[in-house]
């Protein structure tokens, strides 16, 4: 079995999120995706996350596909979402099946400096979303043989594969700005979403202003 895991803070979830796993299931052929909300993420700083229990519940409304599972393991593990724990969480669970680390370009251009980062690459195959310019890919395939040792003739190398996206400039934390400038979310969040965040008064819904 192709298992995906598609870890992150969805602080919220957003249509750029969406479209990123829709285009990994179907060009990998995965059986599973793991959505894995992070609990404390360990390569950005996030002054305004939502409660656990808030992003685990967008999440479900995002992700409706059958292929996905949502997972809370980071959430319940009382360490850091370091990746290489879940990974190894995930090898234990699924010994003969093969996982794919499912992230965007801006992580993977600062994977050398994630925790145990060669220990990942040999567990699993690290898949990048990539916006489908030259610029873009030429950076990507620079950084995996300078920081990495990955030689890409093309768009795979080692345990590395770069999928190609139409530009989606979209960010969560462009949505959180949108919401205080009391902006439109229109087309970027799913109308549930931005339901769910309004009744339960996230990032700032409900404030005077």
């Amino acid at each position: 079995m192709k298992i995906g895991i598609f870890g992150g803070t969805f602080n919220p979830p957003h249509k750029g999120h969406m479209r990123m796993i829709e285009k990994m299931t179907e060009e990998l052929e995965l059986d599973k995706v793991l959505i894995i909300p992070n609990k404390l993420p360990t390569h950005k700083r996030c002054d305004d996350l939502a409660d656990n229990r808030d992003r685990l519940a967008m999440c479900k409304i995002a992700f409706k596909n059958p292929k996905y599972e949502i997972s809370t393991m980071e959430m319940d593990r009382e360490s850091d979402s370091y990746t290489i724990y879940t990974v190894e969480e995930l090898k234990k669970k699924y010994p003969n099946d093969d996982l794919y680390l499912i992230i965007g370009s801006d992580m993977f251009l600062i994977f050398h400096k994630w925790y145990r980062h060669k220990e990942i690459l040999e567990k699993c195959t690290v898949c990048v979303a990539s916006r489908n310019t030259d610029e873009n890919i030429q950076s990507l395939r620079a950084y995996a043989f300078e920081q990495l040792g990955v030689y890409m003739p093309k768009l795979d190398g080692k345990n590395i594969h770069i999928s190609l996206l139409d530009a989606y400039e979209v960010s969560s934390s462009e949505i959180r700005e949108r919401i205080a400038d009391e902006r439109s979310l229109y087309g970027i969040v799913d109308p549930e979403i931005i339901e769910y965040m309004e009744s339960h008064k996230l990032y700032g819904y409900g404030k005077k202003r």
